[in-house]
């Protein structure tokens, strides 16, 4: 009898942990998301921004409500996709602590504290692994406040090359390109973070999780269109994205 429970406890723990580990994991394979190549020049542009922003303690103080938990937040989303993508990367065994310095630079109360973290980044981006779990919450690496406030950075430059004339430039292409694949991923964390569906009524949050999708999606294709230089590929992906980035405001942000 003690044996058959045991046996059903311990089938029971596999069954948890199997859910945990579904519900931890991206929505998607992030390799089909976005290219590692991407995600690593990204964050490394991160973590220097994060460097300007620690410069001092002045650099700090003005940074410290704004660009700086953002950057730090950010980052810790391109390190989780880093952890979880089948691709490889110089950093990638110590992609999750790079994630959790982030997210603890992110929350930072202090300039001291705030570097203190920030070494702790670029150890890790060094390829210094503290044994850090690749598995992590995605609602839980970016305040979604801050994460929206990047989409729409992001976003904003994007329309900015899709309106240039007559095309643009190699390098303007390669930055929509980056730009689009961060957007791509972020849209994995926006997905899993329904804290502002009211209610949290299934349907409703079924419908969250579809605009998130289609964005995501759309600005897969937008990226590689962009890398291929498809100008007509990477507008026409772009509106759809944008569509249901409306769709989603309109049904969940009516007031903003």
């Amino acid at each position: 009898m003690l044996k058959s429970v045991l046996f059903s406890i311990s089938l029971g723990t596999i069954g948890l942990a199997l859910v945990w580990t579904c519900d931890a994991a991206a929505p998607a394979k992030i390799a089909q998301v976005a290219p590692m190549s991407d995600l690593t020049a990204e964050a490394d542009a991160k973590v220097k921004a994060l460097e300007t922003s620690l410069a001092d303690n002045q650099s700090y103080l003005s940074s410290k409500g704004t660009t700086l938990p953002a950057d730090a937040g950010v980052l810790a989303v391109l390190a989780q996709a880093v952890a979880e993508s089948d691709e490889q990367a110089a950093w990638k065994p110590a992609a999750a602590d790079v994630r959790d310095a982030a997210i603890a630079l992110s929350n930072a109360k202090s300039y001291d504290d705030a570097k203190k973290e920030l070494e702790a980044v670029k150890a890790a981006f060094g390829g210094k692994s503290g044994g850090a779990k690749p598995e992590h919450e995605w609602n839980k690496l970016c305040r979604l406040g801050l994460l929206m406030k990047e989409v729409n950075k992001r976003n904003t430059s994007v329309k900015r090359t899709l309106r240039k004339k007559p095309q643009p430039s190699d390098a303007e292409f390669a930055k929509a390109a980056a730009d689009s694949s961060v957007l791509a991923v972020l849209a994995l964390a926006a997905h899993d973070d329904t804290h502002e569906v009211k209610g949290q009524k299934k349907e409703d949050i079924d419908e969250w999780q579809k605009y998130a999708k289609e964005f995501q999606a759309q600005m897969t294709v937008a990226a590689a269109a962009f890398a291929k230089k498809d100008l007509a590929g990477a507008t026409e992906a772009s509106k759809k994205g944008n569509a249901a980035c409306n769709d989603c405001h309109g049904k969940f942000r009516k007031d903003e």
